[in-house]
C-alpha cells in the first residue's frame, strides 16, 4: 500500500486483503477497475508494470455491490460467512 496526497492506493491483491471481505478477491478489484468503478493508475516497470487502485473507492464499490439486489447473492448476505 502507498499513500499519495492523503489517498491510499494498493495493488488488486492488497486492496482485497485490506477490505477483508470473503467475497472480494484480486479478480473482483481488477474487474471494478476495468469497468471504471474505481480509479486505477498503471505505472510501467519491469515486466508488465504495476496497477494501483484507490482503497476508498474500492470500499465504496464493495458496499454498493453488497447492497445491490442485482447479480448473485453474496455470502455475507446469505449468512454463510464465518463470524
Amino acid at each position: 500500500m502507498i499513500t499519495v496526497d492523503g489517498v491510499d492506493y494498493g495493488t488488486a491483491a492488497e486492496i482485497a486483503a485490506e477490505l477483508a471481505c470473503p467475497d472480494v478477491d484480486a479478480d473482483l478489484v481488477y474487474s471494478w477497475g476495468r469497468r471504471s468503478l474505481i480509479e486505477r493508475i498503471h505505472r510501467p516497470g519491469r515486466g508488465r508494470g504495476t496497477t494501483w487502485y484507490r482503497l476508498d473507492q474500492a470500499a465504496a464499490a464493495e458496499l454498493r455491490t453488497r447492497e445491490s439486489r442485482r447479480g448473485r447473492r453474496r455470502s455475507l448476505d446469505t449468512g454463510q460467512a464465518a463470524a
